[in-house]
């Protein structure tokens, strides 16, 4: 009798296709080069000279050609979509991945971590740099190479190779352009600023007619606030998230628009993300010179970039979709917009808290006064969807708490090394007993019961469900396989910022949970456990850090 594999055994002995081994390929070299990075002493190679600089810019160039190259063969293999690279996929899936090639590759990286640091540190080695520079790029080599052989046998990967054909040629072209404009566009960097600065100026004059505008320090200032509008204030880091938003949305659905005319949404919203970067200083330069410096710092500073992207990027999708002249699809009409959409159930209580919670980021200084506007955008949207949640499977038996009690333990366990201690904010502890009480309460209200309940409709009831089948409600969650699971839990990781492990770990936990028993009950609270847990630490043992 076969037996059906259990995500367990998945999870342990995959079977991964073309695309999966490209993509933890790519995620272990990003992570390992994070890892390396933290022993370069980046002072020391700023100022470097000689062979030095030449390793130092050498090593730059080098690893943004090599990431656009794999962007651009992976871009291009995808829209090709050639017979003979659905048979490479199919040969390499039939191959497992082999555990004595990635003990090599973590050997080969471990003996990377003395060369690194003896790089640009006088005195750390008794080996000349020309040397150190040869064996790091000799062992660099060979843990690349171990660890595509872990992923599978060679010859598979000569034959993708050969699959790919001239498109090689396509992709090193790209790649040396993009690498080659990435360099270039550095020296942009201050002309757009001073742009920048100008407009700012030009925008406020009408508002501040006491404005003073420093054109050589970029520095606008009035009696009571003033900003300096750097190189990173230009809005090119705006300009290049919008280019690579409206190039992969358009890339995606590629069938739905009519070219080249739908071209044109990308000059439209890089024009409009650079303009509402202006609005932006503008509104800050406001905020701060109205009486609110610590607003305009701490929380309009850090949140409205974010803002201005996320509205920029939705008009792009939603203005795009109803204009016939650019969609091929008629614009919807009321009766189909009526229509039942399981998406928006899953998606919309996390979304409504994030949007909540940028706002409310945006209007505060160091201290979200705003907090409990998050959970009650969360709130309001569960209950708006309560009648099609309530056809979910909320169950749960007893491995749900103590699951979430690992993930608690765990969770501490990191932060007691990632993070400062902290006791509680003075600008809480400041307010009037029954408004810290009504804080604390709506915190205890978000973190327990409606974050969690969000969350894992939109990352395990959705996107982990999605990522096995465009039909997601239809997928039960027994039948996810581990691919999807492990890109869920990094996306669910990297979204909890410094602790991005423990929160990767929660993620496959809180998985393997729910494809076990099928029950999204049981990821919840195992979820809400944890966080209950998180909770008690903080208002029983003063542990405000992990709030």
């Amino acid at each position: 009798m076969n037996q059906i594999p259990s995500p367990v055994t998945n999870l342990l002995n995959p079977r991964l296709g073309l695309a999966a081994r490209v993509a933890l390929l790519g995620l272990i070299f990003f992570l390992e080069k994070i890892f390396l990075n933290g022993f370069v002493d980046f002072d020391r190679a700023q100022v470097a000279t000689g062979l030095g600089a030449i390793v130092r810019d050498t090593q730059h160039w080098a690893f943004r050609f090599l990431v656009a190259l794999m962007a651009a063969a992976a871009l291009f293999a995808y829209v090709l979509g050639d017979d003979k690279l659905k048979l490479a996929d199919t040969a390499i899936r039939s191959t497992r991945v082999r555990v004595e090639w990635a003990f090599a590759h973590a050997l080969l990286v471990a003996c990377l971590i003395p060369l690194t640091y003896a790089l640009y540190r006088d005195g750390a080695t008794s080996l000349p740099l020309s040397l150190t520079v040869t064996l790091g790029i000799a062992i660099g080599a060979c843990a690349a190479l171990s660890a595509f052989l872990a992923m599978s046998p060679l010859r598979l990967w000569f034959q993708l190779a050969a699959a790919l054909g001239s498109t090689w040629w396509y992709a090193v072209i790209t790649a040396l352009v993009s690498a080659s404009a990435m360099q270039l566009s550095q020296r942009l960097w201050e002309h757009t600023a001073t742009l920048t600065f100008d407009l700012v100026r030009r925008v406020l004059v009408p508002f501040i007619p006491t404005l003073s505008a420093d054109s050589t320090t970029r520095v606008l200032r009035t009696g009571r606030f003033a900003i300096e509008v750097s190189d990173i204030c230009s809005g090119l880091e705006g300009v290049g998230l919008m280019l690579a938003f409206a190039g992969a949305w358009l890339l995606y659905f590629r069938h739905e628009y009519r070219f080249p005319r739908a071209l044109l949404l990308i000059p439209v919203s890089i024009a409009a993300i650079f303009a509402l970067n202006v609005v932006r200083i503008a509104v800050l330069m406001l905020i701060g010179d109205a009486g609110f410096p610590d607003v305009a710092q701490y929380g309009f500073h850090s949140q409205a970039g974010w803002i201005a992207f996320n509205a920029v990027a939705c008009g792009l999708v939603l203005f795009s979709r109803k204009s016939a002249w650019l969609y091929r699809e008629s614009p919807p009409s009321a009766a189909s917009s009526a229509t039942y959409n399981p998406t928006a159930a899953y998606l919309m209580p996390l979304l409504a808290i994030l949007a909540a919670a940028a706002v409310t980021h945006a209007l505060s200084s160091d201290f979200e006064y705003l907090y409990p506007l998050r959970a009650a955008a969360g709130l309001g949207m569960l209950l708006a969807y309560r009648q099609r949640l309530a056809a979910l499977d909320w169950h749960w038996s007893w491995r749900g708490p103590v699951f979430g009690a690992m993930v608690f333990l765990l969770w501490i366990g990191v932060a007691h090394f990632q993070l400062t201690l902290a006791a509680i904010p003075s600008k809480l502890a400041a307010l009037p007993p029954s408004l810290r009480s009504v804080w604390i309460i709506s915190r205890l209200a978000g973190g327990v019961l409606i974050v969690p309940i969000a969350e894992e409709l939109a990352y395990r009831g959705y996107l982990m469900r999605r990522l096995t089948n465009a039909d997601f409600d239809a997928v039960r969650f027994q039948s996810v396989r581990w691919p999807a699971l492990a890109a869920t839990a990094i996306l669910f990781g990297f979204a909890h910022g410094a602790l991005w492990l423990p929160g990767i770990a929660a993620g496959v936990v809180f998985g393997l949970l729910i494809m076990r028993r099928g029950q999204i009950g049981e990821a919840v609270v195992a979820h809400a456990t944890s966080n209950a847990l998180i909770a008690a630490s903080v208002l029983g043992w003063n542990q405000w850090q992990l709030w």
